[in-house]
């Protein structure tokens, strides 16, 4: 991620840089509700990031999930 590509709920930013950690990758592309996008390059699989979640704590919860899946992948 750039420096402007921060999400604006610190526990959904915190989980993404875990993800990026793990080998994710992080793509920023804002469209309406939407922040971005987790992608797993070598099964194609993602998950949508929103911009403004209902539960911040829900939203890096399921990050941290499909990080956890998809791990093994990279």
């Amino acid at each position: 991620m750039g420096k402007g590509d921060r999400h604006p709920k610190k526990d959904v930013e915190a989980a993404l840089k875990r993800a990026e950690a793990c080998g994710l990758k992080v793509l920023h592309k804002q469209n309406g509700h939407n922040w971005g996008y987790l992608i797993c390059c070598p099964c194609s699989e993602s998950v949508r990031i929103s911009c403004t979640p209902r539960s911040a704590g829900t939203e890096a919860k399921s990050i941290d999930e499909f990080t956890r899946d998809h791990r093994g992948h990279v």
